[in-house]
């Protein structure tokens, strides 16, 4: 049989059986939705958490390598260091041969990033100081420094750097408030 001579009940879908299959992916997609939310929320706090240690650590490399002070602060490329603590915008790695800590030449600019987590109402990237100076020798002067990743309020990660200046990540447990 070709379609022109089969019964009429077998050449497509009823409205029914349409609105029926509709309705099935709806739910699903209205089920599936908010849990996608979550995990894309996870995953540009796990990637925010791991660039800010990868530049962190390369900023690290670069003083030892080139002999000289490297900084790293929350702030953007066309206005330098922000002066807060909040990362959730960005952050430069550049050379600070004057020890100034600013950033005073555009050749001096290592690197610049955009976090992932900038424009996420929920999520936030915060530290104990307002900037992170290696030496020479690697070493980070003063004391230790830590960016608290955090959302909704609830502490999920820690980029940690010792005294010695070297990089590691925390997982808190669950239900810790954020600093």
């Amino acid at each position: 049989m070709d379609a022109r001579t089969a019964p009429a009940l077998q050449r497509g879908f009823t409205l029914i059986e349409t609105l029926v299959v509709v309705a099935i992916f709806a739910t699903g997609l209205g089920l599936g939705l908010p849990a996608l939310g979550t995990v894309v929320e996870q995953h540009r706090l796990t990637t925010s958490m791991h660039l800010v240690s990868a530049d962190m650590a390369m900023a690290r490399s670069a003083a030892i390598t080139r002999r000289e002070a490297v900084v790293v602060c929350p702030g953007l490329p066309a206005t330098g260091c922000s002066g807060d603590r909040d990362w959730s915008r960005g952050w430069l790695v550049f050379r600070d041969p004057d020890g100034n800590r600013q950033l005073d030449a555009p050749d001096d600019l290592l690197r610049a990033s955009t976090a992932p987590a900038e424009g996420s109402s929920g999520l936030r990237l915060s530290s104990t100081r307002n900037a992170l100076r290696y030496q020479p020798s690697g070493l980070a002067a003063h004391s230790n420094l830590t960016v608290n990743a955090c959302a909704h309020g609830q502490l999920r990660g820690k980029v940690v750097v010792n005294r010695l200046g070297r990089v590691r990540t925390e997982r808190p447990e669950r239900g810790t408030p954020c600093p």
